[in-house]
């Protein structure tokens, strides 16, 4: 086992960070602190990003290594 994530564990993950998101826009919305939901979305969205990253340079080494 190489210790990446299962592609049900990234779909889970997944599924986490897309509700986080969607009560953020719930909130913006709403007016209730446009900002702070803005930001709040973007670092939810990077994070999931690098974590996504992170999993598929696990699932095939080599080749998005610099």
């Amino acid at each position: 086992m190489n210790g990446a994530p299962s592609p049900a564990a990234r779909l889970e993950l997944a599924e986490r960070y897309v509700a986080r998101i969607a009560a953020h826009l719930v909130r913006f919305a709403d007016g209730h602190d446009p900002m702070g939901h803005l930001y709040a979305i973007e670092r939810l969205a990077r994070v999931a990003r690098i974590e996504w990253w992170e999993a598929q340079r696990q699932t095939q080494p080599g080749r998005h290594g610099r």
